[in-house]
């Protein structure tokens, strides 16, 4: 089915536009038609035509004028503009192809000649615009990559230096105590010394060496290639089945819609492990015999992941401290610290377009952790 384009006529001679007009309008064109330059600009700055047909010679703004003007605007400038004139002089020709015309076509002109100027113009326009939205799309898609791949090269590299902190304190702890225990004792057999001292050296180095081959390993490219769209009821409920399993004292339950369907675009493995620390977070603040309700929803162009910790509140600075790494010590059962799970996994839904937030709910006697993603038909 042809596509209907508008095309905006300047001329002030009347039977021209009136033989213009009804040529076009054959080929099942919108017309716009103008005698007065100024008009017509404005015209087409308040709704821009596909194609415009310009007459030179016209009173108080000639056809070089008005595709100067016309050019001089963004939104109008890439309207393509195909000269109609009697001047048939080679500078005539010169200046308006100078002034923004693509095309120029001397009077009196063949009809079938406009027809296939016409035509040929707006299908070039047509793929300009193609073109255009194709460079736009594509633009978008690496700037959304661009981020993804910056979000998880941060996620990298903050994971690995929490990781090696994990791993060094106790290390550090267990190398001062043996460092302290062998000052101590000058008698000490200096081969046992030796072999101490170098096989701390060691450990310390095969950390590091460990460290940055999985820096090289992890292709941040490669992964999000791998990214898949998951079902979050369907995760939800094998994570509720695997903390439930671990955690006994407390009560897990799941609140799910089966009216609509809830996906993220995400690393299966990675969604799945921040979601289940998240969960496993929410057990350790709840006290023996009390409950977590679950929940999944669809609201304001967002789908939720709702932790209910029932029963619980807590005070400011613990929940300023939820997502810090190490740095919980005041609600946790056993007044330890959650390590780094909640941090990661606030890491890793970042990584996956989405976002986690904690907060109370006062009046209903809870604290709620609520994971939140944008929705995706993919």
């Amino acid at each position: 089915m042809k596509k209907t384009y508008s095309i905006m006529i300047v001329d002030d001679e009347p039977e021209h536009l009136t033989i213009l007009e009804s040529l076009l309008n054959q080929e099942g064109n919108n017309i716009l038609s103008f005698s007065d330059g100024e008009m017509a600009l404005n015209a087409a700055i308040e709704d821009p035509p596909d194609l415009i047909l310009l007459d030179i010679r016209m009173p108080l703004m000639d056809g070089y004028t008005f595709c100067e003007h016309l050019k001089e605007r963004s939104k109008i400038k890439d309207i393509p503009v195909i000269f109609l004139s009697a001047l048939a002089d080679l500078k005539d020709k010169i200046r308006a192809f100078e002034a923004g015309g693509v095309d120029y076509i001397t009077k009196p002109f063949c009809e079938s000649e406009v027809i296939a100027r016409v035509n040929i113009h707006l299908q070039i326009r047509e793929y300009q615009r193609s073109l255009e939205a194709l460079v736009a799309d594509r633009t978008k898609k690496l700037s959304d990559a661009y981020e993804r791949l910056k979000i998880w090269d941060d996620a990298k590299s903050l994971w690995l230096d929490m990781l090696s902190h994990e791993i060094r304190t106790p290390l550090n702890g267990l190398f001062g105590a043996t460092q302290m225990i062998i000052d101590t004792h000058p008698s000490c057999n200096p081969d046992f010394k030796e072999i101490v001292i170098s096989s701390m050296d060691r450990i310390n180095k095969l950390i590091d060496d460990a460290f940055i081959m999985v820096m090289a390993k992890v292709d941040s490219s490669d992964f999000v290639s791998q990214l898949v769209s998951i079902d979050i009821q369907d995760i939800m409920r094998e994570i509720i089945d695997n903390v439930q399993s671990e955690v006994k004292d407390v009560e897990i339950s799941f609140c799910s819609n089966n009216d609509f369907q809830l996906r993220v675009v995400a690393d299966d493995l990675l969604l799945h492990r921040a979601i289940q620390d998240l969960v496993m977070t929410a057990t350790k603040c709840i006290e023996s015999g009390g409950k977590l309700l679950i929940e999944v929803r669809q609201e304001n162009g967002f789908q939720w992941i709702m932790l209910n910790s029932l029963g619980v509140i807590l005070e400011k600075n613990e929940m300023d401290m939820f997502f810090t790494p190490f740095g919980q010590q005041s609600f946790h059962k056993g007044n330890a610290d959650f390590g780094l799970g909640p941090a990661l996994a606030k890491i890793l839904i970042n990584l996956f377009d989405g976002d986690v937030s904690i907060q109370n709910l006062e009046q209903e006697n809870k604290f709620v952790i609520k994971i939140c993603f944008p929705i995706n038909d993919t």
